[in-house]
């Protein structure tokens, strides 16, 4: 897996990229709660270019979610690929997290 942070508009994307397994998502978790820790809101991960995830990706991304709601901030996700995407919607994720086309629709523009 390989993790970008970036800026857009002045707002932090997370791209990612590879595989999200529970070899990678130590170094996720540890990425998302330095930008927890600043109480950045909203983040933007991107998972255009991410070919794999499991239940320790899906953990990684469900804690840093219930942090953020203490502060009131929010996670957001961006160009799921349909595969990826399937594992959100069967394990009903896509009703917990906000899930974007891309990153203008999730700001509205």
């Amino acid at each position: 897996m390989k993790i970008e942070i970036g800026d857009y508009k002045g707002l932090t994307v997370i791209a990612l990229s590879g595989e999200i397994d529970m070899y990678s998502s130590p170094e996720l978790r540890e990425e998302m709660m330095t930008l927890i820790k600043q109480k950045i809101s909203p983040v933007f991960v991107n998972l255009k270019d991410v070919t794999y995830i499991d239940s320790s990706g899906i953990a990684t991304f469900v804690e840093g979610l219930k942090i953020m709601m203490r502060y009131s901030g929010s996670l957001k996700f961006i160009s799921i690929p349909e595969g990826i995407m399937e594992i959100f919607n069967f394990s009903k994720l896509d009703k917990v997290f906000e899930i974007y086309r891309n990153i203008d629709d999730a700001l509205g523009n």
